[in-house]
């Protein structure tokens, strides 16, 4: 037999129906995959640190430019070292952010293998996509998920241009086994029975 008929009958069992697949699509959120808003999440508490940086910054340096006006007169120098210093402190700040930045990308990443794992979704879409989404899809199919902002977009395409019907013909056609109008179709029931009765080999 050969290795692609293998593969056939594997993929069987594991099949979904077309109707499936569209559902799956459906029940995407693209907000679950906001870096932003996973970042602030990650941040708790910490995320008014962020938000009050620069009013915080701006007043600080007013103050110790002020400050040493009246007891040093020297205001351009105190500007100077206070801002210095606060260029330091957003360098701290910033870094800060990033780690919290890829961290909120990695969950992003994790969310979209949860969901891609298995038959996988997004390549079965494939043909519904756009030319320019093809090493997205091929990546994605590697279990290379790093194109987040892509991915997305894609899933926003498919769900507001999709066309249901269209889908499914493709899908019965790419896998007759699943069109119950087809002489191929295998009833859900006996994949099951086919899957509890096969004998694991060595």
């Amino acid at each position: 037999m050969s290795p692609s008929n293998n593969r056939d009958e594997t993929q069987t069992e594991t099949i979904p129906s077309p109707e499936e697949m569209l559902e799956r699509l459906r029940q995407i959120n693209p907000e679950d995959f906001n870096i932003q808003t996973i970042a602030n999440d990650l941040k708790g508490n910490k995320v008014w640190v962020s938000i009050l940086t620069l009013p915080v910054s701006t007043i600080i340096l007013a103050v110790f430019t002020l400050l040493g006006a009246f007891l040093f007169d020297r205001p351009i120098i105190s500007f100077l070292i206070t801002a210095a210093l606060l260029f330091w402190a957003a360098k701290v700040i910033d870094s800060q952010q990033k780690i919290y930045t890829i961290a909120a990308r990695q969950e992003v990443m994790k969310r979209i293998a949860s969901i891609e794992e298995g038959f996988g979704l997004l390549p079965h879409f494939k043909p519904f996509l756009p030319s320019k989404y093809r090493h997205l899809w091929q990546s994605v199919r590697r279990g290379n998920y790093i194109y987040i902002e892509q991915y997305i977009q894609a899933i926003l395409l498919l769900q507001k241009k999709l066309d249901p019907e269209k889908f499914i013909a493709i899908w019965y056609l790419t896998y007759p086994e699943t069109d119950p109008e087809s002489s191929e179709y295998i009833e859900p029931s006996e994949k099951e029975h086919a899957t509890s009765t096969v004998t694991p080999t060595l």
